[in-house]
């Protein structure tokens, strides 16, 4: 059993009155005195006036103050202050009521601090920012398990979430909450235990389609003559597998003709486990398109694809420009199917079957799989993936394209 640390509070009036004025009473002779809590903590004797005497001609405002001095200071001791030390027991109490909203913004903060991606950053604020939404005025101690369960749930039943969302859900709340632990804002992660059963059955739309030989051929013929900087651009991931983020950031000196590779600096990749380079090499096809550059023209800090109009520019475009002039060539190959073919089947259409610019990347490692000289660990050293599995993710639509027709199963 822990021993106690300190004594029962109680309050003290001074020296009792032994004569009382006529007129008067005990009680208001008594109010003169000097009137505090006492206690001991560990041994050493503590005496808390807390603006008491400022009452002497009011005996029952007076009494009434130091009861509730009293109980105050009872329900500190019993919940941990230490007089010895009341700046770490008021950072508890003052931790122990933050609100969820504000351990968001410290949670953003702390990223922001440890320069986390933007767009990671990003990801995280639109579920947490959610979740505040749904649980207004919710002190971060009172978000339990049940709490993030049923939010979840909200978000499933008003179709809202899919179960890649559910996923992605359950992951940020399990950082944001571990954050909180490590800040020593939270005791526990309930993340931890929420139910693994929780599922949604929303049908999703597919993203990141891989290309039909056909749609390939197509866009590239309509990219090389309408849009020179998007033909370029999104060779460089199909030849590369380099991600479109990392494509605005290369900078001129990154690219070395000469032994044909490319750098992709610590600041620019979208991996963030080290603080190291990385080496891309560059396919002899996609060699044949940088030459045409004449980068040597060019100072070493501009950007590769710095320039919708000239490819190399002085600064990086925007986060979406790539993104949206691809959509833009979509639409207008769209627009002309369906002069061409105005009954079109909607499946049909180039616009609805989920490409982007992540659809070159899945491109580039089915084929270079299906073409059997490949292996599946090359094309993970390719990618720059930790894992296969995260390479199979990219191999996922395999099947789109592979013919079992008139295969025969070895016999038994």
């Amino acid at each position: 059993m822990a021993t106690t640390k300190y004594s029962t509070p109680v309050i003290k009036k001074g020296k009792e009155i032994t004569h009382v004025p006529k007129g008067s009473s005990k009680a208001i002779q008594q109010a003169q005195k000097v009137w505090y809590i006492e206690y001991y903590y560990e041994g050493k004797q503590i005496r808390v006036k807390g603006g008491l005497n400022r009452y002497n001609d009011d005996h029952l405002e007076k009494q009434r103050r130091a009861n509730l001095l009293l109980d105050s200071i009872k329900e500190e001791l019993a919940s941990g202050y230490n007089p010895n030390n009341p700046v770490e027991y008021f950072d508890k109490e003052q931790k122990a009521s933050i609100s969820l909203i504000d351990a968001i913004a410290l949670f953003k903060e702390y990223h922001i601090k440890h320069e986390s991606r933007v767009k990671t950053i990003g990801t995280y604020m639109s579920k947490l920012n959610a979740l505040s939404a749904h649980y207004p005025g919710v002190l971060l101690k009172d978000v339990t398990t049940l709490k993030l369960e049923n939010f979840v749930h909200s978000k499933i039943a008003d179709k809202t979430y899919s179960q890649n969302s559910v996923k992605s859900a359950k992951r940020i709340f399990g950082t944001f909450f571990g954050v909180m632990k490590k800040l020593e804002y939270v005791q526990n992660n309930p993340k931890d235990s929420f139910d693994k059963k929780i599922k949604s059955t929303k049908e999703i739309s597919d993203k990141h389609t891989p290309y039909t030989d056909a749609d390939l051929k197509r866009i590239f013929a309509y990219l090389d003559a309408k849009d020179k900087y998007a033909a370029l651009f999104c060779r460089i991931i199909y030849y590369s597998c380099i991600r479109p983020g990392e494509i605005r950031g290369l900078q001129v000196k990154d690219v070395n003709l000469d032994n044909l590779t490319i750098t992709i600096r610590a600041s620019v990749k979208k991996s963030t486990s080290d603080n190291n380079n990385q080496i891309v090499e560059i396919d002899k096809s996609l060699a044949i398109e940088l030459e045409k550059l004449n980068l040597n023209q060019y100072t070493k800090e501009y950007y590769l694809m710095g320039s919708t109009k000239n490819v190399v520019g002085s600064n990086p475009v925007g986060v979406n420009t790539p993104y949206d002039k691809l959509m833009t060539a979509l639409t207008n190959i769209d627009k002309e199917d369906l002069i061409e073919t105005p009954t079109m089947n909607a499946d049909d259409r180039i616009i609805n079957k989920g490409y982007d610019l992540y659809s070159f990347k899945h491109t580039s490692n089915i084929r270079k799989y299906n073409s059997g000289r490949w292996s599946l660990a090359q094309i993970m050293k390719a990618n720059r993936h930790g894992s296969i599995s995260m390479t199979e993710i990219y191999l996922k639509k395999l099947g789109t394209f592979t013919d079992t027709k008139h295969l025969e199963v070895p016999a038994i």
